[in-house]
């Protein structure tokens, strides 16, 4: 549990009284992209419980949701672990149902004030990078851009999410192209058909 002193003013204004207020120590991971003309959008999210933790999982292909759905008695405390690595998913809900957009690579570790002070930690690669380095990402400059990679971009964007609707609207139009060339055949045919039964 996550505790902090804070004195509240009583009857008076010289008098005061400590309370001491009790949270659960909560972790909350919010993943953006990066736009350079408009604003950043939210990608994903998840929201982590230190003392109610779901365990990782050791690599990304075994990431999923269903973490989530972890039984109580299973669960960690990062305060008797102290410290742990692995995958958690992150999730949109913007429209009513969880729907997973990404996994997140973290390393959590609890240390005391005088540990904190013998291993300086800079935020995100900032200086000091260290306890742990973060290297720097390995992407190419080419992995995102439309110009060098359109089937990619596309799939990320449009197909990955709409794949469904997409196959649904081909399928209708390829019916509705059959059932168009079929009326405009079928009166030919039948008179060819016509024609045939009479010259026999």
């Amino acid at each position: 549990k996550q505790r902090y002193q804070r004195r509240v003013r009583g009857a008076n204004f010289f008098d005061f009284d400590k309370t001491e207020f009790r949270f659960d120590a909560t972790l909350h991971i919010e993943i953006y992209d990066f736009d350079i003309i408009s604003t950043n959008d939210l990608l994903g999210w998840c929201e982590l419980s230190l003392v109610n933790l779901p365990p990782p999982t050791k690599t990304s292909k075994e990431c999923k949701l269903d973490i989530f759905d972890t039984p109580t008695k299973d669960r960690i405390s990062i305060f008797d672990k102290k410290k742990i690595r692995g995958f958690w998913p992150v999730f949109d809900d913007s429209m009513g149902e969880q729907e997973l957009t990404g996994k997140v690579d973290l390393e959590i570790e609890i240390l005391t004030g005088a540990d904190a002070e013998e291993k300086p930690a800079g935020q995100g690669r900032n200086s000091p990078n260290q306890y742990p380095t973060l290297e720097g990402p390995n992407r190419p400059m080419t992995s995102f851009n439309f110009l060098f990679n359109p089937l990619k971009i596309f799939k990320i964007l449009i197909w990955d999410k709409m794949k469904w609707k997409i196959l649904t609207g081909f399928i209708i139009l390829l019916v509705i192209v059959l059932l168009g060339l079929f009326i405009y055949t079928s009166p030919q045919a039948i008179n060819n058909a016509i024609y045939s039964a009479m010259g026999r």
